[in-house]
């Protein structure tokens, strides 16, 4: 899990600040690779702190989105050498090591990178088509590449790889929710066009941060979608090994307790944004090893 979480993780740096190099890896005993990192988060945002942490960079090298997607084209290179047993860097034999002991697909974090490429100049989704490709792309696909992780290398089937999708398609689903007024400060709407329109609401409300009622019937039936999703999702637990379950019932648990608190606040994403108190979490995390239902 490491050794893919360093994978979309130095992805996101890349596509976040223009950096070639990720994060930094040591080598430990017995030739390990250690991540220098903090915890994961979701994949979409997993790279904003480190762009923070990175505005002493050049600012061309920000901006130059060119170089972003050269890194990222050479990182399908490595991942394509690391699929084949053939790693090119140190960092690349945990992943080569990941991909031949379960079976991850390579096609799974290929379309993890087409995900990352698309936030480069994505600003505006038109319709909910691309709205599902999109979160398709930054959040089931990671799914999908861990699934073989969690069956502990058994093939996953079919119906486990759409329960997968599900759950990634809801959990991202919530998080465009949370996140309209930080993505509108980034200059990004994810919501879709074509529905703002069908609920008459246009830019500018949106900007305004304003909540008028065509709105939050509009924010009321994402977040419906998201919930739906999130319940077929979690058919895949019961589908996994006992011991594999803890993790994904814990991050689909999370999620439908923020997305429950997004509505129960009547959907104020432009007042604060909603998270689970510390001691809740803790609690999930604990009770998380003996739900395995």
């Amino acid at each position: 899990v490491y050794a893919l979480y360093a994978f979309c993780h130095e992805a996101d740096c890349i596509a976040d600040a223009g950096m070639t190099t990720g994060i930094p890896a040591v080598t430990g005993e017995n030739g390990a690779i250690v991540l220098a990192s903090g915890e994961p988060s979701d994949v979409r945002s997993s790279g904003r702190e480190d762009h923070r942490a990175s505005q002493n960079l050049d600012d061309t090298r920000l901006d130059d989105v060119e170089v972003r997607r050269a890194g990222l084209k050479a990182m399908r290179e490595r991942l394509a050498r690391a699929a084949r047993g053939r790693p090119e860097t140190e960092r690349d034999l945990a992943l080569a090591a990941t991909i031949a002991r379960y079976g991850v697909r390579e096609e799974d974090l290929r379309d993890v990178l087409i995900g990352v490429e698309m936030d480069l100049g994505l600003s505006r989704v038109e319709t909910y088509a691309e709205l599902r490709t999109y979160c398709y792309h930054v959040a089931s696909a990671v799914g999908l590449a861990t699934l073989p992780i969690l069956t502990g290398g058994v093939s996953p089937t079919e119906a486990m790889r759409e329960a997968a999708i599900d759950l990634g398609l809801g959990m991202q689903y919530v998080n465009i929710l949370r996140d309209v007024d930080e993505d509108l400060a980034l200059g990004r709407i994810y919501l879709p066009s074509e529905e703002l329109a069908t609920h008459g609401v246009d830019e500018a409300q949106l900007r305004a941060r304003t909540m008028p009622g065509e709105l939050r019937t509009l924010l009321a039936k994402h977040a419906d979608r998201a919930g739906a999703h999130l319940s077929s999702g979690r058919r895949l637990l019961p589908q996994l090994p006992r011991r594999s379950r803890a993790c994904p019932w814990l991050l689909s648990e999370i999620y439908r307790r923020i997305l429950t608190r997004i509505a129960e606040t009547g959907y104020r994403v432009f007042e604060e944004r909603v998270s689970l108190p510390a001691i809740e979490k803790m609690w999930l995390l604990l009770s998380s090893t003996w739900r395995r239902v």
